[in-house]
């Protein structure tokens, strides 16, 4: 793979990563409720998940997942009902969330794991991304390509997706803007909560209009 080519790959990943969606609005949710710690171990976990839908992509395994309509529809499912189960999580949770967040942000692994399996299972689980990958990642895939190329081609898809969104943690968790989420954070935990609830039910609604439109 030539500079020029990988170049403008990593461009069309940081495109994809800094469009918003529900992806966006799982790692800004998280980074809110739980802190810096747990925003940046969702994008870490997100990252990871791009890279896997980098190399199906890469290998034609995700233009089968996206034309089958079984397949896809059950990943829009889950990916609703994960959206759905965070902001429930955000909504019940969110008192408990600030008071332990110096806690969390420091000393508990087993929660920033948490944070990192959500951001895998939203980037899996994520009909957008899928889309993404099969209509314009894969005019990058080439047969020819060996499998370093094919490493790299993963790598750099998953690097630049966790960076962007490490980078919006750290936004969101800095100077002045971190204290005014400290001080109005049960606040801005309800309305996050209302709104990723409100995204699953709009992505819930698409998978029940395509069922009702081929019935």
């Amino acid at each position: 793979m030539s500079f020029v080519l990988w170049s403008q790959l990593a461009l069309v990943c940081l495109l994809g990563a800094m469009s918003p969606g529900p992806s966006l609005a799982i790692v800004a949710t998280n980074t809110i409720t739980n802190g810096r710690m747990y925003g940046v171990f969702t994008s870490l976990g997100h990252g990871v998940g791009i890279g896997v839908w980098a190399l199906l992509t890469a290998v034609g395994i995700a233009k089968v997942i996206a034309s089958d309509s079984v397949i896809s529809l059950s990943l829009q499912s889950l990916g609703a009902f994960l959206i759905a189960y965070v902001g429930y999580m955000t909504i019940t949770n969110r008192a408990w969330n600030l008071r332990m967040e110096r806690h969390y942000q420091t000393n508990n692994s087993k929660k920033l794991m948490k944070g990192a399996s959500e951001g895998f299972l939203i980037s899996i689980f994520n009909p957008k991304i899928a889309l993404f990958f099969v209509a314009i990642f894969s005019h990058f895939v080439s047969s020819e390509y060996n499998v370093p190329e094919i490493i790299l081609m993963g790598s750099t898809a998953a690097l630049i997706d966790a960076m962007w969104y490490i980078l919006i943690s750290i936004v969101l968790t800095t100077s002045g803007l971190g204290t005014f989420l400290e001080r109005q954070g049960s606040n801005i935990s309800l309305i996050s909560g209302v709104a990723l609830i409100l995204i699953a039910i709009y992505l819930a609604s698409q998978v029940v209009n395509h069922l009702v439109g081929t019935a």
